[in-house]
């Protein structure tokens, strides 16, 4: 397990979680409103968030952040850092209660808003990549 002050490296790969209506019976599997930044009580202003999968000792350790009782309604995605550097994004460190949190910066909720025509393609194939790498489906096991 790699610890979370180690540099992020483009090598690297990225765990989101997915709530349990954003996984389709379409393509991609993966719905790109999946990589939209939260609106509402508790906006992504900073950024949407992701888990450093080397940071984990399992994947299914991101959902330790998510109350217990809503842990099967997730999936749990991932992406690799350098699928975020091509599309022109970063990645930031920000510790959090699950080790290895990471924010990306350009997606945020404020920018979304002034120009969603931008975020279209990228949520697009921020999508199809998780569609391919789908680590837990709703359902499955959860963390104890």
């Amino acid at each position: 397990m790699k610890p979370e002050t180690d540099p992020i490296t483009e090598d690297e790969w990225l765990l989101r979680l997915v709530w349990e209506d954003r996984v389709t019976d379409r393509i991609p599997i993966i719905s790109p409103n999946a990589f939209e930044p939260r609106e509402g009580r508790h906006p992504d202003a900073d950024g949407i968030s992701l888990y450093r999968r080397d940071c984990l000792n399992t994947p299914a350790d991101a959902l330790l952040c998510v109350a217990e009782d809503k842990r099967p309604r997730y999936a749990i995605v991932q992406i690799p850092v350098s699928l975020l550097t091509s599309l022109r994004l970063s990645v930031r460190a920000t510790p959090g209660v699950v080790p290895g949190h990471v924010l990306v910066p350009e997606l945020n909720v404020a920018d979304y808003k002034a120009n969603k025509a931008w975020f279209t393609p990228i949520k697009l194939r921020l999508a199809e990549v998780a569609s391919a790498n789908i680590v837990l489906r709703p359902g499955g096991p959860s963390p104890n």
